[in-house]
């Protein structure tokens, strides 16, 4: 398991890359290693598993147990479509999430804008990795 300083200088060598849904999609299976730069040397550092690709609104599609909450919908989707608008649900479409192989969410999200490439929760933070 690589440390934060080895990532952090894995970056600044280059043998470190910014994590794309197509990279994470070839790895699928695979441990990586990742990082992204908080503020203040507030870096974020995982090692995982690569697991499943899915995005933020078809998750909330198979959350089921939403209708505990709120018993008029079947998800936390149909929630969302019956206020959200049509450009904020298309947003939720394409966010993207990634998860570890064991179900963890990793709270690194893709966004189409960013040409396919994760991020932390900032969409100008991104994520590099390196295979382990």
């Amino acid at each position: 398991m690589k440390t934060l300083n080895d990532l952090r200088e894995a970056v600044e060598n280059k043998t470190a890359t910014v994590l794309t849904i197509e990279i994470a999609t070839k790895l699928k299976g695979k441990r990586i290693s990742t990082i992204y730069f908080g503020y203040n040397g507030q870096d974020g550092k995982d090692n995982f598993i690569i697991g499943e690709i899915i995005s933020e609104y078809d998750r909330a599609k198979a959350n089921a147990q939403f209708s505990e909450v709120d018993s008029r919908f079947n998800n936390q989707a149909e929630w969302w479509e019956s206020y959200m608008t049509p450009a904020k649900l298309t947003e939720y479409k394409n966010k993207m999430m990634l998860f570890t192989a064991d179900g963890r969410n990793t709270f690194i999200f893709a966004h189409p804008d960013n040409f396919g490439a994760f991020t932390c929760s900032d969409r100008d933070r991104f994520v590099f990795y390196v295979e382990d």
